[in-house]
């Protein structure tokens, strides 16, 4: 994962959580999309109507280019759709993310409601081209696919070592465990000892000024 991945999916993520891994499709999933609409939707139209003269004239050529316009679109929102379906692996669990242009659907399941984690590869071009199918069980049978992964035995590795990462901390994780619990119960201290100081001087008599005077001579005082 590079530092573009690491901040351009940061966003689909809490801030408390840190990227660990980023799971694209294989690239031959773009591939195909790009092959059939460039070639059955550019290259085709495009030799027939430069090598027909009735299709100039029955179409001009503004109508090409129209076309031409719309599936450079098509084409753009297709890669821009592949980069965005991802399995974006945290600290804390796996973020399914499947991007549309009007609504972005996103789902996480933690470590601790992951089941178990395998790859299923179908054909044998699965293996040449090392793609496939990253399958995720959830606790109750519920499953969350990542179809066509690249590098999925790659990708299982890091959820197995991210989610064993949770479950035994390291012993700096632990002294920082320690040192955030140590600084909660200073911080809950302080205020709790400054309340108490609050208290005290709400609590002390405050004496009028009357009597402060009189406190302040030294003869007797007539009661009569």
């Amino acid at each position: 994962m590079n530092n573009f991945e690491e901040k351009f999916f940061l966003k689909y993520v809490p801030e408390w959580q840190e990227i660990k891994w980023v799971i694209h499709k294989h690239w031959i999933v773009i591939f195909r999309i790009l092959f059939v609409w460039i070639c059955l939707w550019v290259l085709v139209p495009s030799f027939l109507y430069y090598n027909s003269i009735k299709l100039q004239e029955l179409l001009p050529f503004y109508v090409l280019e129209g076309v031409l316009i719309l599936i450079f679109i098509k084409v753009m929102y297709e890669i821009f759709n592949w980069y965005n379906d991802v399995w974006i692996i945290t600290n804390s669990g796996v973020v399914s993310l499947t991007w549309a242009l009007w609504n972005t659907d996103m789902q996480t399941v933690n470590y601790d409601n992951i089941e178990w984690v395998w790859v299923e590869q179908v054909w044998i071009w699965d293996s040449i081209l090392n793609k496939g199918d990253v399958v995720i069980n959830k606790i109750w049978d519920d499953r969350f696919v990542l179809e066509d992964a690249i590098i999925p035995y790659d990708a299982l590795d890091e959820i197995e070592r991210t989610s064993q990462e949770q479950a035994n901390p390291t012993e700096d994780d632990k002294f920082d465990l320690v040192m955030d619990a140590l600084a909660w119960v200073v911080e809950n201290f302080l205020k709790e000892q400054k309340f108490k100081g609050e208290e005290e001087k709400i609590k002390e008599p405050v004496e009028d000024d009357e009597i402060i005077k009189i406190k302040g001579k030294s003869s007797t005082i007539d009661l009569r």
